[in-house]
């Protein structure tokens, strides 16, 4: 149903402008329109955008008169004293620097504007009008605040927000949208893909809506900045299927890059999301022998994984003895976090062991595709060593790494893991809350309450979050995070489509949220739009077109791009000319009228531009002036007919005539006499968007010396409009009705309206149609008779359609096992679910992939043209059959053991994965290069690791190895093909030409012939080198060593005693052991380094960008070599002593340090070194690049960002100047 519009046509140069009174619910004030929006409160940026979506922004006052009607206003009309959102923001409030985001200017009227002094202050940035003693004046607040909010639009633009009820019918003889042109609109985005193993295929799709249907194309931005469309044209591995591409046999060097699609019809074009297509990659641990973790027991203990080089992501398990998988659920003070670290809250002596870290390769809280069989790597061993030791009862004590936050930088969308560990005796317990608010809905617990998971976590899930450790009732700790999510641009409200009059100016905005900000470009058709002067302004977010005709009708897109990705979205522009048409709604053919009573005769012809308006009575011109407020009979400014106090001579023909340059329409109607009340202008069925307003008309016809009373009802059920907040009675264009504002799909269905007298009353009805999003489904089931080993048929009964057909239903499955939901089948067509002669409200669907003997639920979402609806509950568990296992084994590897062993290890198939009872594995192994499959060898259980013995003569020789799972059902897959090594035998090589020379007083360095690395010298791989020393001239000396790994020809011995002789030889490492001992050398460390320290350091002032340093030099005792120079050691104050730069002089006892900032402070040791080493460091002196301050109390100063640039308060420079003063008249 089309609005009618209040309107003035003027004729300027042949091209009609437009000025409208504002729309209903909208207040004027000079040429603005505003609308106060109580209900329902939004936050800031949800209040900017619901403004937006009708064209408006958020309220900017610009003049004193503005202010003083806004404050009226509310005071008049806010009995509650709400705080009211604007598009004031605070930028520096002490430099008074507020501005109006709304149209980009200033805040200038003035301090007296605020309340007082503490709502200037207050904490947000966001400008509010609040109540104060006696007015609404100016206040602050948090841009997460939930508030009403006011609406501002220019009188001149206002017919957007009237034109609302325009949709892609309008101008055609039809009210059904489905057979009218539409430009594309995607109802799907794809989705970024990682591709973590060797994938057959890769997948993505972009799903659009428009009639008739568009075509697609699919765009590549390669890395290297190429852009180019793929098909199979351009590679025979793609292949493009309804906006469905997918890539055989994906590979990063060609198809790595960034995509995005294009959907094409007659209207115009559209882009959609950008998407990446990664690979992941993993690389090894590295071969070092890891050092062991001593703990005593009832102390904490921790292991680092220390992980290989990785891309995107990779999740982590660990293993004890090369036997037992770590179980931190059965098991409450064992704790894996998402960093890698292996945690025991409290060890004991049963924890000693060798424990390996496992990781494998995953995408991070993306769509990861490839094999079953990712990428993954296994860690040499750690030995955690749990010494003996008293219990004690102590903590519990949150570590200093938790609370910890996966991703580190969370963003909108992704599953976000708080994790908090306490050490101490157990038991320990977990809680958690949230400062000030509640916990989020989508907010879960795991771990034993360790690990808090916020599911598609969104902005406002942002702030602070606390653990609460405790051991029974005396002990307990807690301690807190704040959570900051970050987002790719989103728009919670799409552009709207625009269907305007030619020659009118279009003003479009749109409106992204995302952190960080967003910068924003404007499309038509796919290709980026610029400026053009007089004709289109493109202001960030803002599009204006001025003097619009039919070449700018198309297809325009507002895309919104930060570090996180590109956003689009899209509204299409139908500039409108054409006469006037009655078609759709001519005038009511008998309208009734009591004797005394009014009636208004509507008159609502489509046209572009908005006609002119002339009534006629039995063919005669009535010669009536729009907006005429005398007459008994007159004309509206909308165009209708107003009659009051209806007299007998009244009953005629009346005839509305409307014209405009393209054409004129006419369309007739009688008005009666009734004798008693009469609803003479009845409610029509209307449609409406959902959480959009709607308006039901009623208007009767009664005697003035009555009075009447409107009462409405609701499927039969009377409305209590004082209780109801979607309901509201009032007037739209001079018409009595109904609201039902934010309407939702419960709103659906039969209005009646009654108006009564004291005497009688009459009734007339119609019904509300409620569009959007298809309802949820509902029974969803499994038909038993279908359920199989992977596969079973669901069935569901569909929701509403909720005004358009539903396009495809997606569904979803959660194993009981797993308890994470994903996309079993993925828009399957609502037509090919039907099934012929099964009732038509029901729908079917084949659900492949499922694992045997695994518990199934499942859910189902619908959509169509309006979007995605909500999904249905989770459907009873289903359990599969029994079959062979459907899953390899993963992690195939292994290769160490002792000499002549062939050592295989895998990773033992999950629980969910079994398929049925009895399982085992099949080992193969064969020489590496052969053909066939020489041993086989039967396991029975969920094992990992089978040894066998092939000869010592085999010693580090490459093997194929391959497993395959099986059950009492039958054989499962079997893995890739893994090549591992046999072990290793102990060299027999000897090092040669051993030599050492002295390298400073406490350290050696030993130099040598490097071994060949090959099989037949080192009987395996070269690990590295160790190093056996000892004091040469003493009885029974301490046997020491040192090793590195790798293929090397010297090596630096270190923590020895000056001056003294060293006996030292070399042995060669491989897996296996150690070689023979080679010759040995003997040397002599040297004496010490000084071990006196510079005094009296002063520092002055000495250039822009440097100080002047002097001291006292040292001298050296006959145990100590001689000093060569001195070392000046520097850093910023606050920062590691291993961050410092050095200054290196010679024997003298002054330098110049450059490079020093100004505002900073910074610490200073001065050192002398010698042969021997470095000497003792002097007293700690801090300096500025002003010169030496005394010193600094810390409690004075505020460390701002992360540096160490301090402000110091008054009274410290003071006193530090003073000193300083006072020093150099001492040393004058």
């Amino acid at each position: 149903m089309r609005q009618a519009v209040l309107s003035l046509l003027f004729l300027i140069q042949g091209v009609s402008s437009q000025w409208f009174n504002c729309p209903e619910n909208w207040v004027l004030f000079e040429t603005h329109c505003y609308q106060f929006n109580v209900y329902p409160y939004r936050n800031y940026v949800d209040a900017k955008a619901a403004c937006g979506a009708n064209g408006a922004q958020l309220l900017s006052v610009n003049t004193l008169p503005e202010h003083n009607f806004i404050g009226q206003w509310l005071l008049n009309n806010d009995v509650s004293a709400y705080r009211w959102f604007t598009s004031g923001v605070v930028y520096d409030m002490a430099n008074y620097d507020v501005r109006w985001e709304g149209d980009g200017t200033k805040e200038y009227l003035g301090h007296s504007l605020w309340v007082n002094e503490d709502e200037m202050n207050k904490p947000g940035r966001q400008v509010v009008y609040t109540y104060g003693v006696y007015a609404y004046l100016l206040g602050r607040d948090t841009s997460s605040a939930m508030n009403p909010f006011i609406c501002e639009i220019s009188q001149e633009e206002s017919y957007k927000v009237v034109q609302d009820e325009r949709d892609y019918t309008y101008g055609f003889n039809t009210t059904d949208s489905e057979k009218v042109p539409q430009g594309p609109r995607f109802l799907i985005q794809p989705r970024s893909i990682v591709v973590v193993g060797k994938a057959i295929a890769a997948t993505f799709e972009c799903v659009a809506y428009g009639n008739p249907q568009p075509d697609y194309r699919i765009t590549k931005i390669a890395n290297n900045g190429s852009v180019y469309d793929v098909s199979s044209a351009t590679d025979y591995r793609y292949t493009l299927t309804n906006g469905k591409l997918s890539i055989q046999s994906p590979d990063e060097i060609y198809d790595a890059g960034t995509y995005y699609c294009t959907a094409e019809n007659q209207i115009g074009t559209v882009r959609s999301d950008y998407l990446s297509m990664r690979f992941g990659s993993l690389g090894e641990f590295s071969n070092v022998d890891r050092a062991p973790v001593t703990a005593y027991a009832f102390q904490f203990a921790v292991i680092d994984c220390l992980p290989p080089t990785y891309t995107p992501a990779v999740s982590y398990q660990w293993y004890k003895d090369d036997k037992q998988f770590v179980r931190p659920d059965l098991h409450s003070y064992i704790f894996i976090s998402r960093n890698g670290k292996l945690y025991f809250s409290e060890v004991s002596t049963a924890d000693r062991g060798n424990y390996r870290c496992i990781v494998k390769l995953t995408s991070n809280n993306g769509a990861a595709i490839g094999t079953d069989q990712p990428p993954s790597r296994t860690s040499l061993p750690t030995l955690l060593d749990v010494q003996n030791a008293v219990a004690t009862v102590w903590g519990p004590e949150i570590s200093n790494e938790f609370i910890s936050v996966h991703p580190r930088t969370p963003q909108k969308g992704q599953r976000v893991y708080l994790e908090c560990l306490a050490f101490g005796t157990m038991p320990i317990t977990y809680s958690w809350s949230r400062h000030g608010l509640p916990m989020s809905p989508r907010a879960s617990f795991t771990d034993h309450n360790r690990v808090l998971i916020i599911e598609d976590v969104r902005i406002e899930d942002g702030g602070t979050y606390i653990c609460h450790a405790s051991r029974y009732t005396t002990a307990r700790t807690q301690k807190n995070v704040t959570l900051f999510i970050e987002t790719k641009p989103y728009f919670s409200y799409p552009l709207k489509s625009q269907h305007v009059d030619i020659g009118s100016k279009l003003t479009w905005r749109c409106e992204a949220t995302a952190m960080p900000e967003p910068v924003y470009e404007w499309y038509k058709d796919g290709v980026r739009l610029v400026i053009i002067p007089g004709k289109i302004s493109i202001v960030r977010n803002v599009l204006t077109i001025q003097n619009l005709d039919i070449s700018d009708n198309g297809m325009y897109q507002c895309s919104a791009e930060n570090i996180y990705g590109k956003s689009f979205t899209e509204g299409q522009l139908r500039v409108l000319a054409f006469p006037p048409s009655f078609v759709k709604e001519p005038l009511i053919d008998v309208m009734f009228g009591v004797v005394g009573g009014n009636i208004t005769y509507p008159c609502n012809p489509e046209a572009a531009p908005t006609p002119t308006y002339t009534w006629l009575k039995n063919n005669m011109e009535l010669n009536l002036n729009p907006g005429d407020t005398t007459s008994r009979i007159r004309m509206l400014q909308n165009g209708n007919l107003l009659i009051l106090n209806i007299n007998p001579g009244d009953v005629a023909y009346y005839t509305c005539r409307a014209e405009n340059q393209f054409g004129r329409s006419s369309s007739t109607g009688q008005l009666q006499i009734a004798d008693k009340v009469v609803i003479g202008l009845p409610p029509v069925n209307v449609q409406v968007k959902v959480n959009q307003t709607a308006f039901l008309r009623c208007q009767a016809s009664y005697n003035s010396l009555q009075d009447v009373i409107y009462t409405w009802l609701f499927d039969d059920e009377i409305i209590d409009i004082n209780k109801n907040v979607y309901y509201k009675q009032g007037v739209s264009q001079t018409l009595t009705g109904l609201f039902v504002t934010a309407a939702q799909f419960k709103h659906s269905g039969k209005y009646t309206c009654r108006a009564q007298t004291t005497k009688e009353h009459t009734e007339a009805w119609a019904f509300l149609t409620v569009l959007g999003p298809p309802s949820e489904p509902a029974g969803v089931y499994a038909i038993q008779s279908s359920i199989g080993t992977s596969s079973l048929r669901l069935s569901w009964t569909v929701g509403a359609s909720n005004g358009e057909n539903i396009l495809f239903h997606t569904v979803e499955a959660l194993p009981v096992m797993l308890n994470e939901w994903y996309t079993a089948v993925d828009h399957v067509s609502d037509v090919s679910s039907i099934v012929p002669g099964l009732d038509n409200k029901k729908r079917v669907v084949e659900v492949h992939g499922l694992n045997p003997g695994c518990g199934y639920r499942f859910r189902v979402y619908s959509t169509n043209s309006f979007g995605v609806g909500p999904r249905s509950r989770q459907s009873d568990a289903y359990t599969t059959r029994y079959g062979p296992p459907t899953h390899p084994p993963t992690h195939v590897g292994g290769g160490y053991g002792s000499v002549g062993d062939l050592t295989i290890t895998w990773m033992p198939l999950e629980d969910y994965q079994l398929g049925g009872p009895g399982i085992g594995y099949h080992v193969y192994y064969r020489r590496n290069l052969t053909d066939t499959w020489t041993n086989k060898v039967q396991l029975t259980g969920n094992v990992g690791k089978y040894v066998t013995q092939v000869g010592a003569y085999n010693y580090y020789l490459l093997y194929d190895v391959m497993i395959q799972p099986y059950n009492d059902l039958g054989q499962g897959p079997n893995s890739s093909v893994s090549t591992i090594y046999s072990a290793e035998e102990i060299p027999s090589i000897s090092i040669t030409n051993v030599q050492a020379y002295p390298y400073n007083a406490t350290a050696l360095m030993v130099t040598w012939d490097p071994v060949p690395d090959t099989r037949e010298v080192m009987k395996g791989k070269l690990l590295g080198y160790q190093v056996n020393y000892w004091e040469r001239f003493t009885e029974d000396p301490i046997m020491n060593s040192i090793s590195w790994r790798g293929q090397m020809s010297s090596g630096l011995v270190i923590g020895l005693l000056p001056d003294t002789w060293y006996t030292v030889n070399l042995q060669a490492l491989n897996m296996a052991g150690m070689s023979q001992i080679s010759e040995t050398d003997f040397q002599l460390t040297l004496k010490m380094a000084p071990r006196m320290y510079p005094t009296e350091i002063h520092v002055g002032s000495h250039g822009s960008q440097s100080v002047f340093v002097t001291w006292r030099g040292v001298t050296t005792g006959i145990e100590e070599e001689p000093i060569q120079g001195y070392l000046l050691r520097y850093w910023f104050d606050g920062d590691d002593i291993r961050t410092a730069s050095d200054v290196r002089v010679g024997k003298q006892d002054q330098a110049v340090i450059y490079g020093i900032q100004k505002n900073y402070l910074y610490c200073l040791r001065v050192l002398g070194f010698s042969t021997g080493g470095d000497g003792t460091m002097s007293e700690l002196v801090y300096f500025t690049l002003g010169g030496r301050i005394a010193a600094v109390d810390q409690s004075l100063t505020e460390v701002k960002a992360t540096a160490s640039h301090l402000t110091v308060c008054h009274y410290t420079i003071l006193s530090l100047c003073i000193i300083q003063a006072i020093l150099r008249l001492t040393y004058q």
